[in-house]
């Protein structure tokens, strides 16, 4: 994986995601394509699963799986994955990198919370 971190650096991150846990703590939900009759599950904060639910309740039916998820080192990686996929994505670039690594954190983070990943 492309993501590397120092033990001070994984240190630092845990902490502000504790606190941001504490406004809106993590969860993985299901997003299931009514049309479709597929889903894939992912890992999000409640903001942005409430949010995801309430703007697309016409196409897809969402639930939770894993409700407060421990801040672990698996999600530390998931959030700079998902971060670096954001930026990525704000600069109009494509890296298949960068998708790779949150594909991989976010299979680490549902096979810790034993659950099973979608793909």
């Amino acid at each position: 994986m492309a993501i590397k971190l120092d033990s001070d650096q994984v240190k630092v991150l845990k902490a502000q995601l504790s606190e941001a846990n504490k406004n809106s703590h993590f969860v993985i939900i299901e997003a299931f394509q009514k049309d479709e009759h597929t889903g894939v599950r992912m890992v999000t904060d409640w903001n942005n699963y409430v949010n995801m639910k309430t703007t697309n309740k016409e196409n897809f039916q969402f639930r939770i799986i894993r409700d407060i998820l421990p801040i672990t080192d698996n999600l530390v990686y998931w959030a700079v994955a998902q971060q670096n996929l954001h930026t990525a994505t704000q600069k109009g670039q494509q890296n298949e990198q960068v998708i790779d690594d949150l594909e991989y954190y976010t299979n680490k983070v549902m096979e810790e919370n034993k659950v099973k990943s979608s793909g």
